[in-house]
């Protein structure tokens, strides 16, 4: 059975403005106090850069960040272009009034995880490229996610599905 692995993130920094859509397993948070670099591992490692920050590199009416000579699609305040279909025919599906990210694939829901919002704001999911993580944002860093696929069945690993 497919399965999803929350991956364990360290803090990142208060309050977000938004997430990039992943690249080369590496996700850039835009905030206030800095540009945060995701690698997303394993293990997952946060790298910040307080040289720039909030809107210095970012255009929300692009909806893109030009950082360390790169174009990052951005989605979270401002809107953007999540990744919601994965390469093997699932589709991600954010329920932001349920709290809920799922995956379905053929009709068929095959994965589902609560999650919380504490502000009450925007949330953001998009897939990596290659359909390996599902990175979920909202503004406060505790309520950042990522998930890892696994294709191994583990003990508990279809808790998430069972809460729903």
């Amino acid at each position: 059975m497919e399965t999803w692995r929350r991956c364990s993130v360290r803090y990142i920094c208060e309050r977000m403005l938004g997430i990039s859509v992943p690249q080369d397993d590496t996700v850039l948070v835009v905030s206030l106090e800095g540009m945060h670099l995701v690698r997303l591992g394993p293990p997952v490692a946060v790298e910040t850069d307080s040289g720039f920050t909030g809107y210095d590199l970012y255009d929300p009416d692009a909806g893109v960040c030009r950082y360390r000579d790169r174009v990052w699609e951005i989605i979270g305040l401002f809107p953007g272009r999540p990744l919601l279909d994965g390469p093997d025919g699932e589709r991600l599906i954010l329920d932001a009034d349920g709290l809920t990210v799922s995956v379905v694939r053929g009709g068929v829901l095959v994965w589902s995880s609560a999650f919380q919002n504490f502000s009450g704001d925007w949330a953001v999911a998009t897939f990596s490229p290659d359909g390996r993580f599902i990175v979920l944002g909202c503004p406060y860093d505790f309520d950042f996610r990522v998930w890892e696929r696994s294709h191994d069945a583990e003990p508990g690993a279809a808790a998430d599905l069972a809460r729903r």
